[in-house]
């Protein structure tokens, strides 16, 4: 079997239906925007995957548009593009999968009521095509999780828990994704 890495975020570190694969290490940090992963690119060349799975982004969205309190911005576009050329750099011979950043769902208040939030994924969905455009430079496979979990402009709310998180079931959505869209990594 070969040994794989998934970075990220909360999404990443929340998706316990990976403990079932002993080869598989899930680095996941809740919080973590592009800017925590790029320190998290020495942990990974200890561990020297053979493959990797990166999901990051939506709380650098979120922090731009001034979700969180600490109100600074992260150039989105070139903090990833240095991350995925730090991997890719320091791991050259692992296979990258860069996953797009997941839909949203709106709350009944506060900035990420649904009028907003069918806004938002459409800006997403941009910043879902540089990811894509990402891996044709960088030679990564890109996988359109975003379309997959999308129900009428928003993220399925039998997928999610909270708008942002995935539910049980959406986390087994993304597992059935991964099994159909990565050549019999997880079995």
């Amino acid at each position: 079997m070969k040994k794989i890495v998934f970075m990220g975020d909360s999404i990443t570190a929340g998706f316990k239906q990976l403990n079932q694969y002993p080869n598989v290490i899930n680095i996941g940090v809740g919080g973590y925007k592009t800017t925590e992963l790029i320190p998290l690119v020495k942990e990974l060349r200890l561990h020297q995957p053979e493959v990797v799975f990166l999901m990051i982004g939506i709380n650098d969205f979120l922090c731009n548009l001034r979700y969180f309190p600490h109100g600074y911005t992260i150039p989105f576009h070139k903090t990833y593009d240095a991350l995925v050329e730090m991997i890719s750099v320091n791991l050259p011979r692992t296979k990258v999968y860069l996953t797009s950043i997941l839909p949203m769902n709106g709350r009944p208040e506060g900035l990420l009521v649904k009028e907003n939030v069918k806004t938002y994924n459409k800006e997403i969905e941009i910043i879902n095509k540089f990811i894509k455009d990402k891996s044709k430079t960088y030679k990564a496979t890109y996988l359109d999780l975003y379309n997959v979990v999308l129900k009428d402009g928003l993220l399925n709310e039998d997928y999610t828990i909270d708008g942002i998180h995935l539910s049980e079931q959406g986390y087994e959505v993304y597992l059935n994704f991964l099994k159909e869209s990565t050549e019999g990594l997880f079995i």
